[in-house]
C-alpha cells in the first residue's frame, strides 16, 4: 500500500510540474486548465480509479488558483482585448469566451473594464475588422460595375454579420466614406 501511495505521490508532482510549465507558457481558463491535466493524467501510467483522478486535479486546481496562476476575470480580460484588437465584436466575445467556460458575468465585467473610456468599442471593432480584411473604405480596388459592387457589399455584409456586429453597426461602417474619419474613429477621437 505504501509502494502505491509513493506512486500517486510521483504522480503528483510530475502533474503539478506540467501544470506550472504550462501555465508559464499560456494564459488559460478554469475550464481549459482542468481538461489539459485531465488529458495529462491520462496519458500518465496511473493505478488510480477516476474519483482520484477528479481529485488530484482539483487540488491541483485549487493549488493553481490560489497561488494565482489561474484567473478567469484575468484571461477574460486579456481574451477580450486581442478579440477587440482583431475586430471581434461583443457577441463574438461572448461566443468565444463561453466555449472556454468563462461565465457571462465573468465576461461582461471584463468587457467593461477592456471598453471603458471608449464609447464606441463596437464601431471601432468593426473598423478594425475592416481595415484587416482590406474591404468597405479599405477596399483598395476601384469597382468596375453596379453589379460586382452590389454583390462585393453583400459579401461585406456577411463577413461583419458572422463576426457578430449588429447591422446598425454593419451600416454605420459602410457609411463611412472617408478613411481620415475611420482613423479619426480607431484613434477613438470621434
Amino acid at each position: 500500500m505504501n509502494f502505491n501511495m509513493n506512486d500517486d505521490e510521483k504522480i503528483i508532482k510530475k502533474l503539478r510540474k506540467s501544470a506550472i510549465s504550462y501555465l508559464a507558457r499560456y494564459e488559460v481558463s478554469v475550464q481549459q486548465f482542468e481538461s489539459t491535466m485531465k488529458r495529462k493524467l491520462s496519458n500518465l501510467k496511473t493505478c488510480s480509479n477516476d474519483l482520484d483522478k477528479i481529485k488530484i486535479i482539483s487540488n491541483l486546481k485549487d493549488e493553481m488558483i490560489l497561488a494565482k496562476f489561474i484567473d478567469d476575470k484575468r484571461f477574460a480580460e486579456t481574451k477580450i482585448r486581442s478579440i477587440r484588437r482583431q475586430g471581434g465584436s461583443e457577441r463574438f466575445i461572448y461566443a468565444k469566451l463561453n466555449e472556454k467556460g468563462i461565465s457571462n458575468d465573468i465576461i461582461k465585467c471584463a468587457i467593461i473594464i477592456v471598453d471603458e473610456g471608449h464609447e464606441n468599442a463596437e464601431m471601432i471593432a468593426a473598423i478594425n475588422f475592416i481595415k484587416k480584411k482590406n474591404i468597405g473604405i479599405y477596399y483598395k480596388k476601384d469597382l468596375e460595375n453596379r453589379i460586382e459592387d452590389f454583390e462585393l457589399k453583400n459579401k461585406w455584409f456577411g463577413a461583419l454579420s458572422r463576426r457578430g456586429f449588429s447591422l446598425d453597426i454593419i451600416k454605420k461602417v459602410f457609411e463611412i466614406k472617408d478613411i481620415e474619419k475611420a482613423n479619426l474613429i480607431l484613434e477613438d477621437n470621434l
